[in-house]
């Protein structure tokens, strides 16, 4: 974080943090052929779209507004780094998407540590909790795409069991 930001301002870059999130994730899912792997994009388009449900709730609890905060523009960019980072190569697509992972748990640890309101401590820290989480689902993908790139990348007949 290049400044002190307020709980609200946090809380505004937070949202659209997870709006870029997910964006990002559903874009990786359209661009991957291996139905078994664009179905775990779109999982993670959809938990981060739920992060900013957290977030916009929380914003609407602490100012009493009805709505959520319009698009707070300015630096940082997002919690997860340059939003409009991306890829067409898998492999640097899952590079940065643990990078943004990465810097999306350090915005809202800090973002706790500095915080005055504990149920905003609680919020962030689990928010940067989860963060943890899709970084470890990135590297096992990661891991994967390594050992086998071709069936990563290319797969469309795969059937999708359950």
């Amino acid at each position: 974080m290049e400044k002190d930001l307020t709980a609200v301002e946090v809380i505004g870059f937070g949202i659209r943090s997870e709006e870029d999130a997910s964006k990002f994730y559903g874009d990786i899912s359209k661009k991957v052929n291996n139905p078994l792997i664009s179905t775990r994009y779109e999982q993670l388009a959809r938990e981060e779209a739920r992060h900013r449900e957290i977030l916009v709730k929380l914003y609407k609890e602490m100012t009493g507004d009805e709505f959520a905060p319009p698009k707070i523009p300015g630096k940082p960019e997002t919690a997860e780094g340059k939003a409009s980072e991306t890829s067409d190569d898998i492999e640097k697509m899952l590079n940065i998407a643990i990078k943004r992972e990465q810097d999306a748990q350090k915005f809202y640890r800090t973002a706790a540590e500095k915080s005055t309101d504990y149920s905003g401590q609680r919020i962030l820290h689990y928010l940067a909790d989860n963060e943890v989480g899709h970084e470890q689902i990135l590297k096992a993908e990661f891991e994967a795409y390594l050992r086998d790139r071709d069936w990563y990348a290319n797969n469309p007949d795969l059937q999708l069991e359950g």
